[in-house]
């Protein structure tokens, strides 16, 4: 593993910052770290080049900072957390895994095997005894994240962080993301609330049992406190965020910056030139679907005819952020009901994706509507409630969320106040109760295509592409939403009049009613965050850009045979069309005057390789061009994010081959740019990512949780994404790609699985990085679903005796 250890840096833009200052967050920045999807069409912007802004907050005089540095000091020293965590590899994975408790009270016998790399398979007589050592699992390997995770999103910030948190906290529960929890957990079936708390009753006693806290846990402060199944139903409605509320975030608050209309024409326009996965080239109308409603990632399917192996596969990469440890851990399992094996999310007890015995499924964000912001009426009666938000280390503070009949009034809380120049309310599909947790178990025991789509009927928020394979050569997709006609209507466009018949919220259309792929004629199917197919109203507001979705095709449809390691091949790849043709058309609208520059640019093949020199010319060229051409067009603000933007490619080139930018202005550009480009540089040298804990980004203390950076290959639109900003100087990867998973569906134990980074959340375990080098490699780790297989592969078996025998 050819970590580099990291250099001094005071913040450093990688996932989940649950624990990070406020002052260093943009609000783009804040949902990049709340998503556990593929981000919007902005990142936040990198603090290696511009600080951020910083948002407001209650103003605290220097001197009372002088007592509360003095108690964190003292804090500190008590819990030893001043002299950093273990050293790298200081804690041996077989010391791990014997600390694990032994006497955990299962209903049967049950057994815990432990394969490499930390990967358990849990072996139940029992079909309740799975959630419930899953719960201990995820507690053991994971204890601190979902202890973030389940304070974020319930608005609890501050009892780790203090006050720079207080503004996320009040945005968070102005949002109500657990509103609709008490209802849902109340009408939850017998089978789904059995499972998920025997989940909760596995953390609980794991917890009771294992008094050795991880430095990290210790350093945030959190406490003992039981778990329940409504904070398992809330993490999940933390999943279920509208990936749109970033872009209203980030775009509202520049509608006064010049340009802003034919900014927004061009980006609407780039929105509806979205290759969908599948279906006619022309919207389907869903007017019908809806008087009968009323009585970021990758992932690919290949089919039998077009699969080396004479089976269907499935191969998945999701995109979220980039904090160590990863978001995802590989659990299998097998109990009388069914087994599975796949990427699980601590926190909830499921197999997100993964397979069974007999099928396969992979997911990708479909960045779907289901929002709506309401213009409130200043006749319109509100209530109010207040919250106190409990702060760490300081007076607590109590903030008041209103209420309208439209939805809460998000525009009163720091992130969404500059929505709208009065009250905004905001509707959403989560607010209201809907099943996702019976969904995924469904899902998990889905034996046939049917089983498997009936399975997403009550799968309402947070809209999800979902892929299909089985062991008979079926493959398909499905759209895992109920939609909501009002949001597809309302779009993008920002708040709308609530007397409108037109934004009226109603009954929606369930999954199992939109439409569905299943066996393509292609021999394949591939969803790319890109938009799954046209409808009227949209279901999409803005997919992602077609880079990802075209390279996958283009790949695909040129191989009649293709392997799994042909598919392990194309998740690592790293070309981005958008980025060729617009450095083409550099190259063709000059002059043709000779440089260093000009010759990388005319020789780059597209690839963000890590070897490339080309790639850090057309950046090099990029940043200056955008500031050259666009510098009297748009506003400061609608630059900025312009280079953040996955369309900035697809706007430099039409506006070369049109002539908005003149060969004037690109002769400019390239002078000025040549001066600062060195030939000697690779995108490798530049594009870094860094292996950091969410508390590296704390001066100071923040130090002995980075762990060290790698070279990046990749950019913000290839298949294997790693985002950035337009940049030619040294920058940090914000989030991208972070686990691989493939199944060939001839064979039971042909998984293969990787995780950037590694099992093991306990800081200083030889597992916690195990991983990066195979990831670095283009490896991955062969996990089994069949007993037999799964008993020669274990490396450290506990056994456990039921209780009910």
């Amino acid at each position: 593993m050819a970590v580099q250890p990291a250099g001094p840096r005071s913040l450093i833009p990688a996932g989940v910052t649950l624990t990070t200052e406020e002052v260093a967050l943009s609000p783009e920045s804040v949902f990049v770290c709340i998503y556990l999807c593929d981000p919007p069409d902005m990142i936040p912007n990198d603090p290696h080049e511009k600080p951020m802004p910083t948002p407001h907050r209650r103003y605290c005089p220097p001197v009372l900072w002088i007592p509360l540095v003095s108690q964190i000091i003292a804090f500190l020293s008590m819990t030893g957390c001043l002299f950093g965590p273990p050293r790298p590899d200081s804690v041996s994975t077989r010391s791990r895994l014997e600390s694990f408790p032994a006497d955990l009270q299962t209903r049967a016998d049950a057994e815990l095997i432990w394969g490499p790399h930390a990967i358990p398979t849990i072996l139940a007589e029992d079909d309740l005894d799975v959630p419930y050592l899953m719960g201990a699992v995820h507690a053991h390997l994971r204890l601190t994240q979902m202890e973030l995770m389940r304070r974020v999103s319930q608005g609890r910030l501050s009892e780790l962080a203090g006050p720079p948190t207080n503004g996320i906290d009040h945005s968070i529960r102005a949002l109500g993301l657990d509103r609709a929890v008490p209802e849902i957990e109340a009408q939850l079936p017998e089978e789904t609330q059995d499972w998920i708390q025997r989940y909760v009753d596995g953390v609980n006693d794991h917890r009771s049992r294992w008094t050795q806290r991880p430095a990290d846990y210790r350093l945030a402060g959190l406490g003992e406190e039981d778990w329940t199944i409504a904070d398992v139903l809330t993490i999940g409605r933390l999943a279920c965020v509208d990936i749109n509320w970033g872009r209203w975030v980030s775009l509202l608050p520049l509608r006064d910056e010049a340009g802003w209309d034919e900014y927004m024409q061009r980006l609407n326009a780039f929105g509806r030139a979205g290759q969908p996965s599948f279906g006619a080239g022309e919207p389907t109308g869903l007017e019908a679907l809806l008087d009968v409603g009323r009585t970021g990632s990758n992932c690919i399917v290949v089919s039998p005819q077009k699969s080396a192996t004479g089976g269907a596969l499935l191969a998945g990469d999701p995109h979220l952020g980039l904090p160590q440890p990863n978001l995802w851990c590989i659990v299998g399992y097998r109990s009388p009901s069914h087994a599975a094996v796949g990427l699980t999310f601590p926190g909830l007890p499921f197999i997100l994706v993964g397979r069974n015995d007999h099928i396969a499924w992979g997911g990708t964000n479909m960045h779907a509507l289901t929002s709506v912001l309401y213009r409130v009426p200043e006749e319109a009666p509100l209530t109010e409630e207040s919250h106190r938000i409990r702060t760490r280390l300081y007076f607590d503070r109590t903030v008041s969320v209103r209420e309208s009949e439209w939805g809460p009034v998000i525009s009163d809380a720091p992130l969404f106040r500059k929505l709208d120049d009065g009250p905004v309310a905001m509707r959403w599909r989560g607010h209201d109760s809907s099943d996702e947790c019976s969904a995924f178990l469904r899902a998990s025991r889905a034996e046939n295509w049917t089983e498997f789509r009936e399975a997403f009927r009550t799968f309402a928020a947070g809209g999800q592409n979902m892929l299909y394979a089985d062991d008979e050569g079926n493959i398909g997709q499905v759209l895992a939403i109920e939609f909501q006609p009002a949001a597809g209507r309302a779009g993008l466009s920002g708040p709308v009049d609530p007397s409108d018949a037109a934004y009226a919220w109603a009954a929606g259309i369930p999954s199992t009613d939109l439409p569905a792929a299943l066996n393509p004629e292609a021999g394949y199917l591939v969803s790319a965050n890109n938009t799954p197919v046209l409808t009227d109203p949209p279901i999409v507001g803005q997919g992602n850009t077609n880079d990802r979705v075209v390279r996958m095709r283009a790949v695909l449809d040129a191989n009649p045979s293709v392997s799994v390691d042909d598919l392990r091949d194309l998740q690592q790849d790293v070309y981005g069309e958008s980025s060729h043709r617009a450095a083409q058309a550099i190259v063709a609208g000059h002059d043709g005057s000779a440089s260093d520059l000009l010759d990388a640019i005319a020789a780059w093949d597209g690839h963000y390789a890590l070897e490339s020199h080309g790639a850090v010319a057309y950046q090099c060229i990029l940043g200056v061009l955008i500031e050259r051409a666009y510098s009297e067009r748009y506003g400061r603000k609608l630059i900025k994010r312009l280079k953040s933007a996955p369309y900035v490619h697809d706007f430099i080139r039409e506006d070369i081959e049109s002539g908005a930018i003149t060969a004037e202005t690109l002769a400019g550009a390239v002078k000025d740019a040549a001066r600062k480009y060195d030939p000697q540089v690779t995108w490798g040298d530049i594009h870094r990512l860094h292996l950091d804990h969410p508390i590296g980004r704390v001066p100071i203390l923040g130090r002995g949780y980075r762990f060290g950076e790698i070279p990046s290959p990749g950019s913000l639109t290839t298949i294997q994404k790693a985002g950035h900003a337009v940049s030619a100087s040294r920058h940090s990867v914000t989030y991208g790609q972070n686990a691989r998973h493939i199944s060939d569906m001839t064979d039971s134990d042909a998984n293969l699985f990787l995780i950037l980074g590694g099992q093991d959340g306990w800081i200083g375990a030889d597992g916690f990085l195990d991983q990066v080098g195979m990831w670095e490699r283009g490896e991955m780790i062969r996990v089994p679903l069949r007993e037999t297989s799964v008993r020669a592969w274990g490396e450290h078996v506990i056994q456990f005796r039921g209780t009910e025998r």
